[in-house]
């Protein structure tokens, strides 16, 4: 048995001159809006490439006038350094989408920034009140290639009518994919309670002629551990009857005797390898006929 264990308004009017109360020590009469990204990485954390989950995560941004006058603005993403996407410098970006939840709109900068819409309603503060919205970033899951953190470096503005910037603040956006990998069967085997069962059919010295082969998905050099209940025998019932037997995984020969590790190659990337798995028969004279069996573990882990 086998097991495999994302408009201000303004007006002047002619009017005697009066004194006015001076500013206080800190405070100006211009519009000055501060950016409170929380926190200040939006990383989506811990994506498992092989598992059915979204990679997305959920922000959020306070902004605050610290000036004497009302502002009037747009969150805008600005990219700090082209080309648009989540990188780590070795491997084709991973594109990314930015939802403002608030008010549904897609904000993602992808051509440097994002992109004004007729429909995003300014937002307008009154000086010294705030407003907080919520942000959605969503990776593109076909883009993962490989495990480690993606990250691409962008500012949060808050732009007026003008394009000019009243306030802003430095992020990043990013993903990290953990290291993952699963292990499969193909061929010639049968299911029974959730564990595989291989039929060797009469068994005779040297190659079982049954069709297996094991289906590896990792996201790089990968590690394949396997162990054997009888220590490398298929035994008859619980008698003391064996016969010795060791396995072979795209032509590496598995010494059963104790846990043994067969090494993925050499490659980098997203991997999906079919390796043969061959059960290799040891002597079979002189043994009682019978049924003899073993129970195999074979699990995977990525590098």
């Amino acid at each position: 048995m086998l097991r495999s264990i994302l408009t201000l308004f303004a007006a002047s009017l002619a009017a005697p001159v009066l004194a006015q109360a001076p500013v206080a020590s800190g405070q100006t009469t211009d519009c000055l809006v501060r950016v409170n990204p929380a926190p200040a990485s939006w990383i989506i954390q811990g994506y498992d490439p092989f598992a059915s989950s979204i990679p997305e995560g959920t922000y959020g941004v306070t902004f605050v006038n610290d000036g004497g006058a009302e502002c009037r603005f747009r969150p805008t993403f600005v990219l700090r350094q082209p080309p648009f996407g989540l990188s780590k410098g070795t491997e084709k970006p991973v594109r990314y989408a930015l939802l403002n939840l608030t008010d549904t709109q897609d904000v993602t900068p992808r051509a440097g920034r994002s992109q004004p819409r007729l429909s995003q309603r300014e937002i307008v503060l009154a000086p010294g009140e705030s407003r907080s919205l919520t942000f959605r970033l969503v990776a593109e899951p076909n883009d993962v290639r490989s495990s480690g953190t993606f990250t691409q470096d962008v500012t949060l503005e808050a732009q007026d009518s003008n394009f000019r910037s009243l306030g802003g603040a430095p992020l990043v956006f990013g993903i990290n994919v953990l290291p993952s990998a699963r292990v499969g069967l193909t061929g010639a085997y049968r299911r029974n309670d959730g564990q595989a069962v291989v039929d060797l059919g009469e068994l005779k010295e040297g190659v079982a002629p049954v069709p297996l082969q094991l289906r590896v998905s990792s996201t790089g050099d990968y590690d394949i551990v396997v162990s054997s209940a009888n220590s490398g025998q298929l035994r008859l019932g619980s008698s003391q009857w064996f016969i010795p037997y060791s396995v072979a995984i795209g032509g590496n020969t598995v010494n059963l005797a104790g846990a043994s590790t067969v090494t993925g190659s050499k490659r980098s990337g997203l991997l999906k390898d079919s390796l043969p798995f061959q059960f290799v028969i040891g002597d079979v004279s002189n043994r009682r006929a019978g049924v003899y069996s073993d129970v195999i573990s074979v699990s995977i882990t990525a590098r």
